[in-house]
C-alpha cells in the first residue's frame, strides 16, 4: 500500500479518535514527501508524521502553549513501513497503535503530566508491549501472541514475551537475512532503544540481544548507534547468568474468551 495512502488512514483514524476528547486537527503545511497531522488540544498536541528518508511513521506528541504547540515532540510509538512490501492490514495495525496511544489510561495520564517537571532527555516512555508491536511488521504472527498475552496476563510479561516469542524469531531472520534486511532491523532496535524506558531497554539489550548467538549478534550489531553499541557490549557480559524472574499477576479470563474456547 502506497505510504501516501497509508497515511491517510492512519491519520484519519486517530483523528475519528482524538475528536471525541475535544481535539481539533489542524491545517499544516509540510514536504509533499514527508506528510503530517497535527492535532491541538487543551494541554498537549499530537502529530502523525511519515519521514520518507527513513520509511517511518512517527505518533509525537508535545505540550501546548497560548501560542500554540510549543513544539517539543516526544516520539510515543515508531513503525517502520515499506511502501515495496506493506499492505493495507499493515497499514491498519499502525493505525490501531497510534489510536491506542492517543487514548485510554496512558494518554490521560499524559495530560495530566505536561505541565509537571520534564525527565531526563534520555529517559524514553514507550514500554515493552511498545516494543512488541514493533516487530509485527517483521513476524505478523505476532499479532495474535500479542493478543492472547494481554488476555492472560496483567501486566504485559514483557521479557517473558520477549524471550519466548519475539528472539527465536530474530534469530531465525538474520539466517535469511542479507545486509539490506539486517540493517533495517537494526533500525528497530536502534529506534526502539532510544525511544524506551528503562524495561524496554534492559528487553532490547538482555533479553533480545543476548539471545543471539556471536554471529549473528555481530551480524546486526554491525548497524547500531553508539548508544545501542556501548549497551548492547555491556550486556553481553549477563549471558548465562540469572536474571530476576516476572512475577505476573494472572489475568482473569473473559467470559467472551471461555465461551470461545468452548466452541
Amino acid at each position: 500500500m502506497e505510504y501516501k495512502k497509508a497515511f491517510d488512514l492512519i491519520a484519519d483514524k486517530v483523528e475519528e479518535e482524538l475528536t471525541k476528547t475535544g481535539f481539533t486537527r489542524q491545517k499544516v503545511a509540510s514536504a509533499d514527501d514527508d506528510p503530517v497531522a497535527l492535532f491541538t488540544g487543551q494541554n498537549i498536541a499530537y502529530s502523525v508524521t511519515y519521514v520518507t528518508d527513513k520509511q517511518q511513521m512517527l505518533l509525537r506528541s508535545c505540550a501546548m502553549t497560548d501560542e500554540g504547540p510549543d513544539n517539543e515532540w516526544k516520539t510515543l510509538s515508531t513503525w517502520l513501513y515499506d511502501d515495496y512490501v506493506a499492505t493495507q492490514k499493515d497499514a491498519e495495525s499502525i493505525a490501531n497503535d497510534f489510536v491506542e496511544g492517543v487514548s485510554g489510561s496512558a494518554a490521560i495520564k499524559r495530560a495530566k503530566q505536561v505541565k509537571a517537571k520534564k525527565k531526563k532527555s534520555d529517559d524514553g516512555n514507550a514500554d515493552p508491549k511498545f516494543l512488541a508491536k514493533r516487530f509485527v511488521t517483521y513476524f505478523p504472527e505476532l499479532r495474535d501472541e500479542i493478543k492472547t498475552e494481554e488476555d492472560c496476563y496483567y501486566p504485559f510479561r514483557g521479557a517473558t514475551f520477549a524471550r519466548d516469542h519475539i528472539a527465536p524469531k530474530i534469530k531465525l531472520y538474520l539466517q535469511k537475512a542479507n545486509s539490506k534486511e539486517t540493517e533495517k532491523l537494526a533500525g528497530v532496535f536502534n529506534l526502539q532503544y532510544n525511544n524506551g524506558d528503562t524495561d524496554t531497554r534492559s528487553i532490547i539489550t538482555i533479553v533480545l540481544l543476548n539471545s543471539l548467538g556471536e554471529d549473528e549478534f555481530a551480524q546486526l550489531s554491525e548497524y547500531f548507534d553508539e548508544d545501542l553499541s556501548k549497551a548492547a557490549a555491556a550486556a553481553r557480559k549477563y549471558i548465562g547468568k540469572e536474571v530476576k524472574p516476572e512475577k505476573p499477576k494472572a489475568k482473569t479470563v473473559s467470559r467472551f474468551s471461555t465461551l470461545k474456547d468452548q466452541q
